[in-house]
């Protein structure tokens, strides 16, 4: 997020999919790179996760349940693919259904990333 080309590294596969009526559906939504693990709690990521630790606090649930709120929130209408064995963490994902963020905050996590609005 260095640099203006990074906003738009996805070449407008997204935008594409939106005007063609495409459901995105991210897969390890947690993850940042190939192998470099998750971001949630991450010390790489400081002004993101105090961002989303700052809503779930008002939401009173985790930063899972707020980072896939975030994702369900997308104008893009995505649909999340968890792959979680993990009861708990499976829990935590399902609440994100039921809170519904406001602009202000879904554009304060996206903003918290490094991102620019035009």
């Amino acid at each position: 997020m260095e640099n203006e080309a990074a906003v738009n590294r996805d070449g407008s596969v997204l935008d594409y999919c939106r005007l063609k009526d495409i459901t995105i559906q991210p897969w390890s939504p947690f993850q940042y790179g190939f192998f470099e693990g998750v971001f949630l709690g991450n010390e790489k990521f400081p002004e993101l996760n105090k961002k989303i630790d700052e809503v779930a606090a008002k939401y009173d649930v985790s930063n899972t349940t707020i980072a896939i709120a975030w994702l369900l929130r997308h104008p893009a209408n995505m649909q999340p693919v968890i792959g979680t064995m993990n009861e708990g963490r499976l829990l935590e994902c399902i609440k994100a259904s039921v809170v519904h963020l406001t602009r202000e905050e879904w554009y304060s996590i996206y903003r918290s990333t490094g991102n620019i609005l035009p």
